[in-house]
């Protein structure tokens, strides 16, 4: 009796640190979505999103939609007559991002980062033109005046840059900064002559070199 109350016991505690070993643990996010705050200054809207994968989870495909409409900023652009210039567009960029050491939570750590992007926008603006004009009496003659004009602007380039995603304490919500360098190419069609939208390397029209910054934040699962 005495025996098998002892052997009863150590089976016990045997079993416990196994049990212990086999408690469930959460499950590694590999998945996240994530909003560019910095383009909403301009009208722009960018919604990442990201997947990691590989053994140690350190690479990531980051596919990045993007949305226009709005005002067009000082910021960005010298208004032609005003305020009355808006944009429309869209885009796409796509990226390989490779995180630089390895880190306990996955999407999580310094990175670099290095891919591809394509940009259409609308530009609509008034303008001084000559344009022909029908009278009353049916005779066609030119005026000089504001009217209503449109630029379309299409944009290809690429950019690398370095950057750090770190999550809030005890939270599935991040932070990701990033800076880097690109360079891109645009060609326009508009109905006066000209780009009008090439002030800065900011603007829509831009070509040649450039320094993309970004502060996302977002969630993961």
């Amino acid at each position: 009796m005495h025996l098998r109350f002892l052997a009863l016991a150590a089976l016990g505690m045997g079993s416990q640190p196994a049990a212990h070993a086999q408690a469930p643990t959460p499950p590694a996010r590999t998945y996240s979505v994530k909003a560019d705050l910095i383009p909403m200054l301009t009208g722009g809207y960018q919604l990442g999103l990201e997947k990691v994968w590989g053994p140690a989870g350190r690479q990531a495909l980051v596919i990045t939609p993007q949305f226009y409409r709005g005002n067009v900023q000082a910021l960005t652009s010298e208004l032609v007559e005003g305020s009355s210039n808006r944009v429309r567009g869209y885009g796409l960029a796509i990226q390989h991002r490779l995180y630089l050491t390895k880190q306990a939570k996955l999407l999580e750590g310094f990175y670099f980062s290095y891919g591809p992007h394509y940009q259409h926008f609308e530009m609509q603006f008034q303008a001084l033109s000559w344009e022909p004009e029908v009278a009353p009496s049916g005779l066609t003659y030119y005026q000089y005046r504001s009217r209503g004009q449109q630029e379309t602007i299409d944009r290809y380039g690429a950019a690398a840059v370095l950057g750090g995603q770190l999550f809030l304490p005890d939270l599935p919500i991040f932070l990701d900064v990033f800076t880097g360098l690109g360079l891109r190419k645009s060609s326009s069609r508009s109905t006066l002559s000209g780009n009008r939208y090439a002030s800065s390397m900011s603007d829509y029209g831009a070509s040649g070199f450039y320094f993309p910054i970004g502060f996302r934040v977002g969630v993961a699962w």
